[in-house]
């Protein structure tokens, strides 16, 4: 809010879901704030009350600009909006191939002269910074995110199960065509350019270290890779709007606070290869042993083979089944 009045923004509303925010707001909250009611406050209640407020303001007639609590405003974001698409989404993307997308070439040797198949690479979508046309598809949209999230949640999701759902859903509604039982809702995308909609890799890997030459002002920044995002926002703010540079420059490339999928102790030493054992017991890896070889990443001639023993193009390794869970294979190479 602070970002947004030095910004010169004022047609905003913020939606608040306890008691304390606006009051503790204070000025900064007046005239836009709104106090909704919901009756769960789980992080999934939380995204289904989210994507519904955005659904029935969309099939009111307005066009909303949803934008994440973390992000610094540094000019004004509806002068910078194309509005000729349903959706206008801000990517995860670092630049022009992550994106807005690249020739993904499939190598498979077995096929001769016709071994390569060509294809589209890119990188998902922000589901906490997009502009939401008030059409028929972009209403659609809404109410299949809700969908979605109600089947990949649980009132037991933690935040950053929430987190991953929501991008998971927001790709899959707008990059998969219909297939199977799957109906696209036809919602048209513009992916916002990634040096004026910036997500905080890009702010803090490229933009504050002068690596795309001369100044380069985006038109806001959302902490999507961080954590950490208070030090960050105070320093994006202080840097474009107080033209004070130090505090950017002090803060590392990487969240500060460490990744929260994996806050447990590291294994021991297994130094009976239990993997071994692994590697044979299950239908999944007796499965994966008799379809070998694979191909990764486009390269063919990647093959489990019996034992727990990998052969790669790349050199040996070995595999077996995940010890967390059970229908996953986790494969070792290459250093």
């Amino acid at each position: 809010l602070k970002s947004a009045k030095a910004a010169g923004v004022s047609n905003i509303l913020l939606l608040a879901v306890d008691d304390q925010l606006l009051p503790a707001l204070g000025a900064f909250a007046d005239d836009i704030g709104v106090r909704l009611s919901a009756e769960d406050a789980s992080e999934r209640g939380l995204l289904l009350l989210k994507w519904r407020t955005v659904e029935q303001l969309v099939a009111s007639g307005y066009g909303v600009l949803f934008l994440d609590a973390a992000t610094v405003l540094v000019s004004d974001p509806f002068d910078a909006l194309y509005r000729d698409a349903d959706i206008e989404a801000m990517t995860m993307g670092w630049d022009d191939p992550s994106s807005y997308g690249y020739n993904h070439v499939i190598d498979d040797p077995s096929m001769g002269f016709t071994r390569y198949c060509h294809g589209s690479r890119i990188v998902g979508y922000e589901p906490r910074a997009f502009f939401a046309n008030p059409t028929t598809e972009a209403k659609a949209l809404a109410k299949r995110m809700q969908e979605d999230l109600s089947r990949k949640l649980s009132s037991e999701s933690i935040a950053w199960e929430a987190v991953r759902a929501e991008r998971e859903a927001f790709l899959e509604e707008l990059w998969m065509p219909s297939h199977r039982g799957f109906t696209s809702t036809g919602a048209v995308l513009r992916v916002l350019n990634y040096l004026c909609f910036v997500n905080s890799k890009v702010m803090f890997r490229q933009l504050r270290g002068g690596s795309l030459g001369g100044e380069s002002r985006p038109v806001l920044v959302t902490m999507s890779y961080h954590s950490d995002t208070t030090q960050r926002m105070q320093a994006v703010y202080e840097y474009y709007h107080e033209s004070s540079p130090d505090l950017l420059r002090k803060l590392p490339n990487a969240d500060a606070t460490g990744d929260p999928t994996h806050q447990r102790s590291p294994p021991g030493c297994d130094g009976s290869r239990a993997w071994r054992e692994s590697a044979a017991a299950s239908p999944l890896s007796q499965r994966v042993v008799a379809e070998s070889p694979f191909a990764w990443g486009g390269v063919a001639g990647f093959e489990f083979a019996p034992g727990g023993e990998l052969r790669t193009p790349w050199g040996g390794g070995q595999w077996g089944i995940h010890e967390d869970s059970a229908d996953t294979l986790f494969a070792d190479f290459v250093g």
